[in-house]
């Protein structure tokens, strides 16, 4: 077994050098491994920041600087898991066909780029926000979530001078209007092509909504990017609403169930507050899980500012630790598990069992849980070849590691 440049019995003792550290309370820092030997990047952890710390000049990123620099490990706490959850009963199947694909469209040839794009798990992410779909559309499916993916990455790596023109390339894809042999870039290339096969397989209503929903995710990146940009952190209320926006969550979690299990709304149910109110649950409940079990990743990438644990730190009251802000984000994905559970009791009462409407707020239901399980086993946020990441749902000491997510169970009483 290798393990963050370790191999062997060197991976357990890592782990033991850790709680022996933690338990006597040793000022370490952020540990770092350098040459396959573990070092201490500082006594209060500032070392591995200064350099980034020395080209920010505005206040908001120094403060949250400030916050994070000491932050060497968190408790967290277990999550709740009360949303019925299953794996497509063919994900070991349609999992690699999937992946195999998006490898094959992006001609990553690469065993190393490819070995991360496999343990990302997307195949299998799509499997498990559709677990009772169709193979044929759970295939297209998985292809559209391969491809938003990538167009986010894209989108959240350009330069705000680049965006205004990959948006229009991109919204003319949808209306299938860009021009053959104009596009060289691969990941639009593959949108394209993602784009031909719904469009021959939706029905032209759920194709309007889905062009309407990406639209407004284009919208909901730029203003991400314009905060990205200025190293900003927004408020609370704009956070909630621009992340909505840009998480594409309208047409990977509604408008993706409705076209995977063939269920029709009308226009009545598709209009009603109760609708919106789901989506919107199911969407905050994503985010919220994401932000938490990606930030390790995004805190050593230096995009940080985009997550709700940013946020709660810097415009929480004065005096807030980083423990209290798990806490309080942990708090919030269970208000919002208890949310989406009462949703679809409401919407079971008011519409019957038989509903189409029904029928929608409980498969919606398993893209949360989907993507919750898929949040505590990719390796795209807990590193590659990592042994500590089994798929089950973990809690207990984390440390903030550059490399990898490293857990084990809580060491330190609770105050």
């Amino acid at each position: 077994m290798e393990f963050l440049g370790l191999v062997g019995e060197q991976v357990s003792r890592y782990i033991e050098v850790w709680k022996v550290l933690l338990v006597h309370n040793v000022p370490i820092g952020i540990m770092i491994m350098e040459s396959g030997a573990i070092r201490a990047a500082g006594q209060d952890g500032r070392e591995f920041y200064s350099a980034q710390a020395s080209k920010r000049s505005i206040e908001m990123e120094a403060t949250l600087i400030s916050k994070f620099s000491t932050v060497t490990h968190f408790e967290l706490p277990q999550l709740p898991n009360n949303i019925p959850f299953a794996y497509h009963p063919q994900s070991a199947t349609i999992s690699p066909q999937i992946d195999e694909w998006m490898l094959r469209k992006m001609k990553i040839t690469d065993q190393s780029v490819r070995k991360k794009m496999i343990h990302s798990k997307i195949g299998l992410y799509a499997c498990m926000m559709y677990p009772n779909a169709e193979r044929e559309k759970l295939v297209l499916a998985g292809k559209n979530l391969w491809a938003l993916l990538l167009i986010d990455d894209l989108l959240e790596s350009s330069s705000k001078e680049e965006m205004p023109r990959l948006n229009t390339t991109i919204t003319n894809l949808g209306s299938g209007n860009s021009r053959d042999g104009a596009i060289r870039n691969p990941v639009l290339l593959l949108y394209k092509e993602v784009l031909g096969e719904l469009r021959a397989a939706m029905e032209p209503p759920l194709l309007d909504r889905y062009l309407h929903c990406l639209a407004a995710s284009l919208e909901g990146v730029r203003k991400q990017v314009h905060h990205r940009t200025r190293k900003s952190v927004p408020g609370p209320e704009e956070y909630k609403l621009t992340r909505r926006a840009n998480g594409f969550m309208d047409i990977l979690g509604g408008i993706m169930t409705e076209f995977c299990m063939g269920i029709r709304l009308n226009q009545a149910q598709i209009q009603s507050p109760t609708f919106r109110e789901l989506l919107n649950s199911v969407s905050d409940y994503v985010i919220l899980v994401n932000d938490l079990l990606s930030f390790r990743k995004e805190f050593y990438g230096g995009d940080y500012h985009d997550n709700w644990i940013s946020v709660l730190s810097y415009h929480g009251p004065r005096g807030i630790s980083f423990q209290d802000v798990i806490d309080q984000l942990c708090e919030m994905i269970q208000a919002e598990e208890h949310s989406i559970l009462a949703l679809q009791k409401k919407i079971a009462d008011e519409e019957g069992c038989d509903s189409e409407l029904t029928k929608f707020a409980s498969e919606l239901a398993m893209v949360a849980s989907g993507s919750l399980v898929w949040s505590y086993l990719s390796g795209r946020y807990h590193g590659y070849d990592n042994p500590l990441i089994t798929g089950e749902i973990f809690s207990g000491t984390w440390l903030l590691h550059p490399v990898a997510t490293v857990v084990f169970p809580s060491i330190k009483a609770r105050p």
